[in-house]
């Protein structure tokens, strides 16, 4: 079983918004140990976040291992000043995203709809539209 001392020192490997990490400690804990196991110990994973900005852009880190692109997940920074379910289903939908390698669990399913239904069965359902804070 995976702790939260594990946890951390592996976010500790990614240059990351000190407010997000809570929200990603306890995200992380929330996934099935499969998963949890797979981004933890994929050489090629990136956790990243950014302060958005009307006139710069942003560059996305990636690892290459064996000439293949790994998997980011990116998250702004502002993203802090919404409520912590929307933080967390946020956070828990991008990992969904990672996880499933930006495709559906299916081959014909969407991988938005993946990412959410995957987000809710590990306890980060979406929160309703008024639950996104402004």
């Amino acid at each position: 079983m995976t702790d939260v001392i594990t946890v951390q020192s592996w976010l500790d490997s990614f240059p990351l918004h000190e407010p997000l990490r809570p929200h990603l400690t306890k995200v992380m804990l929330g996934l099935p140990e499969h998963v949890r196991f797979e981004l933890m110990h994929d050489p090629a994973f990136v956790l990243y976040d950014y302060e958005p900005h009307p006139t710069a852009g942003t560059e996305i880190p990636l690892r290459m291992i064996g000439g293949k692109s790994g998997r980011s997940v990116v998250l702004k920074r502002t993203l802090t000043h919404r409520p912590e379910p929307f933080i967390r289903w946020v956070i828990a939908h991008e990992l969904a995203h990672a996880h499933l390698r930006n495709r559906g669990r299916t081959i014909t399913e969407d991988p938005e709809h993946a990412a959410d239904a995957l987000a809710a069965m590990w306890g980060f359902p979406k929160p309703p539209r008024g639950g996104w804070g402004g």
